[in-house]
């Protein structure tokens, strides 16, 4: 269930971009392979999404066209019946986990179920051998938008009671107590090593920005400081510097050749925490910053490239305010007031013509004043 949350925020994100480019482009028709159109059902000839033997023979219908080659045909559809379709598909989907997955343990917390094992049970939730819980279950869930913000609440204190080790960190799993061998590979490791239950960086730090994501700023701040505070920690962790794939039961970070947790980690700090990103081409800032994060003259910087230029984005917090206490005051390009594309209380956006206009390879610089 993890992943079907993933696929039905992928399919809400691709619905969107696809408004965004009728809205700036002016495009009102896209043309698929025509083997393709078969899935776009509610345009061609609907299904019901309750009926699961009609969406799996949808599917083989599918497999069968293209099970050798595809033709080169295309079918032309407007943009609007395709977002219609995909929308349908991602609200079926988030009201059917909604309804049908979000569980409450004895103690009365409350979360996702993630998974159903090979003889279709249930995986998470109280068990004669202890609670289970997975991280991942939750990650997609926050991130994707699945979990509205009173449960993204209710998820935050349900993974602290059930998966957060003052020794560790964030666990990937409670301990299960027992092999499974009908649910995967990771219950063939011992508990507290890979992915049974060790502090799995990777989804530590996707937890980490799906609750930045969705405005959770102290509770994924404290996720990134426990990885920082326990990879730091040479007499623990006995690692180079960085961060590792896993921490185990041990806190010895293992494998860091092995990690993609450096990329999710970059990314995390540069577009949720300092909140450089791009916005249909244009630069937006949205920083998230915590008032430990800046320095004693109250400035927190970092450094990237946007639009083929290289900037320093420079906030500057003279009363170290914390997140939430501050708001945008100005922004000045290399020292000059600009015109702003758009400006929030917590978010502004710079054209990216203006950037890209700039003369010359020296790196720009872009100040915001909070306070």
């Amino acid at each position: 269930m993890a992943f079907t949350a993933f696929y039905a925020s992928n399919l809400m994100q691709l619905g969107d971009l696809l408004l965004a480019w009728q809205d700036t482009e002016g495009v009102e028709h896209l043309e698929i392979a025509e083997e393709m159109a078969v899935l776009l059902d509610s345009v061609t000839d609907p299904v019901s999404y309750e009926d699961v033997q009609g969406k799996l023979n949808l599917l083989d219908s599918y497999y069968e066209t293209v099970k050798v080659s595809v033709t080169g045909n295309k079918r032309k559809f407007s943009v609007a019946d395709v977002v219609q379709d995909l929308k349908r598909k991602a609200d079926w989907l988030v009201q059917h986990l909604r309804c049908n997955e979000w569980i409450t343990s004895q103690e009365g917390y409350s979360w996702f179920n993630g998974y159903y094992n090979n003889d279709g049970a249930r995986v998470e939730g109280d068990h004669p051998l202890g609670v289970r819980m997975t991280l991942t279950g939750q990650v997609f869930a926050v991130m994707g938008g699945i979990a509205d913000d009173e449960q993204v609440g209710y998820i935050t204190k349900s993974v602290d009671r059930y998966l957060k080790d003052p020794s560790i960190g964030y666990r990937l799993n409670s301990n299960f107590g027992e092999i499974q061998q009908n649910l995967g590979r990771a219950f063939g490791f011992a508990f507290g090593h890979k992915e049974n239950g060790a502090m799995f960086s990777h989804m530590s730090v996707m937890y980490a920005n799906a609750l930045y994501k969705r405005g959770f700023v102290q509770e994924g701040h404290e996720v990134l400081r426990s990885i920082y505070d326990l990879s730091q920690d040479f007499e623990r962790s006995r690692m180079y510097p960085g961060i590792p794939e896993y921490i185990n039961e041990k806190g010895r970070g293992m494998y860091p050749y092995l990690t993609g947790s450096a990329s999710w980690l970059l990314l995390t700090m540069l577009t949720e925490v300092f909140g450089v990103k791009g916005n249909r081409g244009h630069l937006r800032l949205e920083p998230k910053l915590r008032s430990a994060q800046f320095d004693a003259d109250g400035h927190a910087a970092v450094t990237t490239g946007f639009a083929g230029k290289q900037l320093q984005i420079v906030y500057g917090n003279p009363n170290r305010l914390d997140y939430g206490s501050y708001a945008i005051q100005s922004v000045t390009l290399n020292g000059e007031k600009i015109q702003l594309r758009s400006q929030e209380p917590a978010a502004v956006e710079l054209d990216r013509s203006m950037l890209s206009s700039l003369s010359g390879s020296e790196r720009a610089l872009i100040h915001v004043e909070l306070a």
